[in-house]
C-alpha cells in the first residue's frame, strides 16, 4: 500500500512483540497478586495501522488510559476492554470479578479505584521497557469516548500491542497504542540485535555477578 507505507520494520515489530511479553508477565504477576485472583495475561499480536483505524474500533463506552512515556515526547493509549475493567472492580470491591451483562461508564469511585490500577499497571510497563530505554510512564487522564481521545492525526501511523487477558472467568482484549511520532527517537535500538546485547550487558552487569 504506496498510501501508507509501513513505518515498523519486521524486526522492529519482532522486538516490541519480545517487550510486551516481558510486559504480560510483569502485568500478569501484579493482577495476579493485587486481586488474589488466577490471571492470565499474553500478547497476540503487534501491528500498524493509522490512528482512526485503531479508535473506529474501540467501542463506546470504553476505558481508556492517557500516558505520557517520558522523555519521550508525546502520549501513549492503554485501552482495556470494560468488562476487564468491571472485574477488577468487582474483585477489588469483594466479588468473584465478574463483569456486568451490559457496560456502563463509570462511577466516580470506580474510576478512582482504575486510575490506582493503572497506575500501579504502569511500573510494570516500566520495568518491561528497561531493557531499551529508561521511562518514566505517567497517567494523564482517562477517557470513555474514544472519539474525544486525539493524541495525534487521524492518519498518523500507530503501533498496537495486543494482548489477551482473562480475570477469574471474565476475557477481554488490553490494547497499547504508540504512535511512530513517539518511537521515532528510539528506532534504532528497537531491534533484536539491540535487544540481545542489552540482555547480555544486564547479565554481565557488576551487581548481576555473584
Amino acid at each position: 500500500d504506496f498510501k501508507r507505507p509501513d513505518k515498523f520494520s519486521k524486526d522492529q515489530i519482532r522486538t516490541l512483540y519480545m517487550l510486551h511479553e516481558n510486559f504480560a508477565r510483569l502485568l500478569n504477576t501484579f493482577l495476579s497478586g493485587h486481586l488474589r485472583s488466577i490471571v492470565h495475561i499474553n500478547v497476540v499480536s503487534v501491528d500498524q495501522l493509522t490512528y482512526e483505524e485503531f479508535i473506529r474500533s474501540l467501542p463506546n463506552p470504553s476505558v481508556i488510559s492517557i500516558f505520557a512515556m517520558k522523555p519521550l515526547k508525546g502520549n501513549v493509549i492503554f485501552d482495556w476492554h470494560p468488562n476487564l475493567i468491571f472485574a477488577i472492580i468487582d474483585r477489588l470491591f469483594g466479588g468473584t470479578g465478574s463483569a456486568p451483562m451490559k457496560s456502563r461508564s463509570l462511577t466516580d469511585i470506580e474510576e478512582a479505584i482504575v486510575r490506582r490500577v493503572m497506575s500501579k499497571s504502569l511500573d510494570s510497563f516500566q520495568e518491561a521497557w528497561k531493557q531499551v530505554l529508561n521511562i518514566e510512564p505517567s497517567l494523564e487522564a482517562i477517557e470513555t469516548n474514544p472519539q474525544f481521545t486525539q493524541i495525534v492525526a487521524p492518519n498518523d501511523m500507530v503501533v498496537i500491542i495486543t494482548l489477551q487477558a482473562k480475570i477469574m472467568q471474565t476475557e477481554g482484549l488490553i490494547n497499547i497504542c504508540i504512535p511512530y511520532l513517539v518511537l521515532e527517537p528510539i528506532m534504532s535500538k528497537l531491534t533484536t540485535t539491540f535487544w540481545v546485547a542489552s540482555s547480555v550487558a544486564k547479565q554481565t552487569s557488576p551487581e548481576n555477578i555473584t
